[in-house]
C-alpha cells in the first residue's frame, strides 16, 4: 500500500510528513536553547490550535516527551503521579531477600524494571520470617513523587510538557509552580503550554519564578506557512490542487495549522484520494465541492452547546426581543444577528465595533440593530460564555476597546459552516 492521506495530513497528531518551520520565526532553535538552559522553565504561549505541542514534539522527539495535562489536577502531587504513570512505574512493589546461616549469602528479587529504569522507592513497611538458620526479608515499596522523578530523569534528555497549565485548579497552581521550580532546579527539563490570555498563570502562581521562565510566544500562522502544509502534503499524494483552492483553504483555517491539516485531509476524502496516486493528477475543485469539504470539516469542530447558549442570550423578563429579517431568508433576534455578522465573509477572528455594526447591517434586510444593542449583546454573550464554559475562552468582548474576539479558530469555522445559524430559533 502506498502513502495514505491520513499519513500525510494529521490534524490530531504529529505531522511527520507535513511539518513546517514557520518563516523567520526560529521557534525551534529558541526552544532548544531554552531547554538547554539549566534551571529554566519554558513557557509556550499562543492561540488555541496554533501548534504548541507539535513544536515541542519536533524539538524533543515524541519518544522523549512526557506529556500531561493540567485538566483535572487539584493537587500538585498528581503531576508527578502522571509522569510516573507515563514511565510505567508500579504504584507499589515488593522486594524480598534471604540470609542463610552466618555466611551472609543474600538473594533478592524486585519488580522495578520500568520503561526507563525506575529508581527504588522508599520503604513503607518491613517484615522478616525466621526459619531455622534461614531468615527471609520482605519490604513493600511505593512511589515517592517528585524525588523519584528527579532521580529518574534529572539531567536527562526527557522533557515534561504540562499542557494546558491554565486548566489546573487555581488553588493548586501555586504549589504546582513551586514543585516545577524545584524540578527544574534539579535538572528536570520542564515545559508548559497555555493559551495567550492565561499565559502568565505560571508566574502569577509563584512570582519567584520571574527570571526562571523563558516565554516563547506563538502567533497565528501566516498564510505563506499554511500554504506550505497544502503544497507539501498534496505533492506527496501527487495531487495538483489549483492555487486559488489552496488560498481558500488557507483563508478558512484562520491561522491554525491544525485546522489547515484537517481541511486538507477532508479535501482528499471529498475528492476520493485516500492514498498517493500513481501519477500526478489535476483537481479543479468546484464551489459545491469546496462547500462540501467545509461542511464535512465543521462536523469535527462541534460547538453546538456553546453556540446554543450565546445564541439564546440571557433570559428576558417578560419583554419580547425584536426580530430582524436576514438576507438569507431566515430571521432572528439581535443575538442571532451578531453571530451571523461574525460568520459572514471574509472570515475574521477580531471585530471592532465599527466592523460589527457594518456587518450586522449587511446581513439584515430592512431594519438593523442599533449600536448600543450590538454592544450589549457582545457583552452578554461574553459573560455567558465565561460563566458556562470558563475553561474554553472561545469568545471574548473587550468593553474598553469595543472589540469582539474569537480566540478559537474552530468556533469561527463552526459558525461559518455548520449551518447551525440557518436553523429556526
Amino acid at each position: 500500500m502506498g502513502i495514505r492521506a491520513t499519513d500525510v495530513f494529521t490534524p490530531g497528531s504529529y505531522p511527520s510528513r507535513t511539518y513546517v518551520e514557520r518563516t523567520g520565526a526560529q521557534l525551534e532553535q529558541s526552544l532548544r536553547d531554552a531547554l538547554d538552559t539549566q534551571g529554566q522553565i519554558v513557557s509556550l504561549v499562543g492561540p488555541s490550535k496554533s501548534g504548541k505541542t507539535v513544536l515541542v514534539e519536533r524539538v524533543v522527539g515524541v519518544d522523549r516527551l512526557i506529556t500531561i495535562t493540567g485538566a483535572g489536577i487539584d493537587d500538585p502531587d498528581q503531576i508527578w503521579s502522571r509522569v510516573l504513570d507515563w514511565m510505567g512505574a508500579p504504584t507499589e512493589q515488593t522486594q524480598e531477600s534471604s540470609t542463610f546461616g552466618q555466611m551472609g549469602l543474600e538473594a533478592g528479587a524486585s519488580g522495578s524494571a520500568g520503561l526507563i529504569g525506575l529508581a527504588k522507592a522508599t520503604l513503607e513497611a518491613k517484615g522478616s520470617v525466621e526459619a531455622g538458620h534461614e531468615r527471609a526479608h520482605s519490604a513493600t515499596q511505593s512511589r515517592f513523587g517528585l524525588s523519584q522523578v528527579i532521580k529518574e530523569i534529572g539531567s536527562s534528555d526527557f522533557v515534561i510538557l504540562v499542557d494546558d497549565f491554565h486548566y489546573m485548579a487555581r488553588p493548586a497552581q501555586a504549589e504546582a509552580a513551586k514543585a516545577l521550580k524545584e524540578a527544574a532546579r534539579s535538572g528536570v527539563k520542564i515545559c508548559t503550554a497555555a493559551v495567550r490570555h492565561r499565559g502568565d498563570d505560571l508566574v502569577r502562581a509563584n512570582p519567584e519564578l520571574r527570571g526562571r521562565v523563558q516565554a516563547i510566544d506563538l502567533e497565528y500562522w501566516a498564510p505563506i506557512d499554511l500554504t506550505k502544509i497544502a503544497t507539501v502534503g498534496f505533492g506527496a499524494l501527487r495531487m495538483d490542487v489549483p492555487s486559488d483552492s489552496v488560498r481558500r483553504l488557507v483563508s478558512e483555517s484562520a491561522g491554525s495549522p491544525q485546522l489547515m491539516q484537517l481541511l486538507c485531509l477532508n479535501t482528499c476524502f471529498e475528492l476520493g484520494v485516500r492514498e498517493a496516486l500513481t501519477q500526478e493528477t489535476r483537481f479543479n475543485i468546484s464551489n459545491p465541492e469546496m462547500e462540501s469539504i467545509f461542511e464535512r470539516t465543521s462536523s469535527t469542530t462541534d460547538f453546538r452547546t456553546l453556540v446554543d447558549v450565546i445564541d439564546s442570550g440571557p433570559r428576558t423578563r417578560g419583554t419580547e426581543r425584536k426580530i430582524y429579517d436576514f438576507k438569507d431568508g431566515t430571521n432572528g433576534d439581535v443575538y442571532r444577528c451578531v453571530l451571523k455578522a461574525v460568520a459572514s465573509d471574509p472570515p475574521r477572528q477580531s471585530f471592532h465595533y465599527d466592523e460589527l455594526t457594518r456587518r450586522t447591517a449587511m446581513v439584515c434586510k430592512g431594519g438593523t440593530p442599533v449600536g448600543s444593542s450590538v454592544v450589549g449583546t457582545c457583552l452578554h454573550m461574553s459573560k455567558l460564555a465565561l460563566e458556562k464554559f470558563p475553561n474554553e475562552r472561545a469568545l471574548d468582548w473587550d468593553d474598553q476597546k469595543q472589540v469582539l474576539d474569537l480566540p478559537d479558530p474552530y468556533l469561527l469555522f463552526y459558525l461559518r459552516w455548520s449551518k447551525r445559524l440557518d436553523q429556526s430559533e
